[in-house]
């Protein structure tokens, strides 16, 4: 049993979007992984991915969704949440197009390999259905750039909670009919009800399209790695939710993540990259730049620099990053673009974490982490810059275990 354990609590339904929002708001450092993948395959003219708070029925959570520039000349794509709009066989649309796209990408490797195992999953369902070979299927539900934008982010979000095992409430089945490029169908579509064989329902008595393809493509990925297990006595660090577009008779249309951590303490385990390099030929003031440029670049968790001995007794700077996974090659490009450097090392790191809360008490932000049997509070850097002595800063109240 892995340390890391996630609900997912399809009230509403599931749906790649939903996924995206809930995972992203129980574990907010998601974000920037999940925007920075999807930069390297929406073209900029088409649009861009935006997060956004929101509420359903009451309850308050997240969306997410693409938002297309003007005119842009992309749009001719069907519209994947509008089933009844003619398709065009645009190269794109088929399995092997837009598998090529992936990875003709700038997207790392492993994320290419979830995503096209995600598209597998719905082109063998699609290809059974319509009794074709998988090279043949064109995808209706992901015929536009939003729907394959969610494909790359849940593919991304897989890639960094590799070490987690999952567990899912019982599906809704839903009712009546959806519009399809290929007429009315049943709910659940067909395409759903094929990747979902085997999965165990549940009728609500509410209506309606409750999971879509991409949604079912996401559970049946995690049944296919083996990830999917019984829930188990854990504790919960974080809840998340996601909004469907959709408004519910009686229920909020909402998929919730709840995140536990097994074990007697709350550390997680999670992989980052770590760059080093060596500088002997920059002044002080250069490094200092330097270093600061490379802090603020996205993905970056730390930069430690310092002083050693290389080359002829030379006196050099040591840099070493400590970076998240999917920026590893960004912010290898700004650390040429910002120091003298000709050449670095880049590895990949496993390490154990505390689990963290930013909080605030009496106005005065703090740290607070859970250890082994007790919490420890500390106050920010950048609150202890305004207290003015030594005294005051060691004394603050804030700063203590229980």
């Amino acid at each position: 049993m892995q340390d890391k354990h996630i609900h997912l609590d399809i009230v509403g339904g599931i749906a790649g979007d939903m996924f995206i929002s809930a995972m992203i708001d129980s574990q907010s450092w998601l974000e920037p992984i999940v925007l920075d993948s999807i930069s390297k395959l929406v073209p900029a003219d088409v649009g861009v991915a935006r997060i956004a708070k929101g509420i359903n029925k009451g309850i308050s959570g997240l969306t997410f969704k693409l938002e297309l520039v003007s005119n842009s000349a992309h749009h001719d794509h069907p519209h994947p949440h509008s089933h009844s709009h003619s398709h065009r066989h645009d190269p794109r649309t088929t399995y092997s197009g837009i598998c090529q796209m992936l990875e003709d990408s700038d997207l790392q490797s492993e994320v290419i390999k979830i995503a096209k195992a995600i598209l597998t999953i719905i082109g063998k369902a699609e290809a059974k259905i319509h009794n074709k070979t998988l090279d043949e299927v064109h995808f209706h539900e992901l015929a536009d750039w939003d729907s394959v934008m969610d494909v790359v982010a849940i593919a991304s979000i897989f890639e960094q909670l590799q070490g987690c095992v999952w567990s899912i409430s019982n599906l809704p089945i839903g009712g009546g009919l959806v519009k399809t490029a290929h007429g009315l169908l049943p709910v659940p579509a067909p395409a759903t009800a094929e990747i979902l064989n085997g999965f165990t329902f549940v009728d609500d008595g509410v209506g309606g399209e409750r999971i879509t393809p991409t949604g079912a493509a996401i559970l049946a990925y995690l049944q296919q790695e083996k990830r999917l297990v019984a829930k188990q006595a854990a504790q919960l660090t974080a809840i998340g939710y996601g909004l469907g577009t959709k408004q519910l008779p009686n229920m909020p249309n909402i998929l919730r993540a709840m995140v536990f951590q097994h074990g007697s303490s709350a550390a997680y385990q999670d992989s980052i990259q770590v760059i080093e390099f060596d500088i002997d030929d920059m002044t002080g003031e250069e490094i200092a730049v330097a270093a600061e440029k490379i802090r603020q670049q996205t993905g970056v968790i730390d930069l430690i620099s310092y002083s050693a001995r290389g080359k002829k007794n030379r006196p050099l700077e040591c840099f070493r990053i400590l970076a998240r996974c999917e920026q590893l090659h960004t912010i290898i490009k700004e650390c040429f673009q910002q120091t003298s450097t000709i050449g670095l090392r880049y590895f990949k790191a496993n390490r154990n974490c505390l689990h963290r809360e930013h909080i605030e008490i009496e106005g005065i932000k703090a740290k607070c982490v859970t250890r082994e049997g007790y919490q420890s509070i500390k106050v920010e850097n950048d609150e202890l810059i305004e207290m003015n002595t030594l005294q005051a800063r060691r004394s603050a109240k804030f700063n203590r275990e229980f």
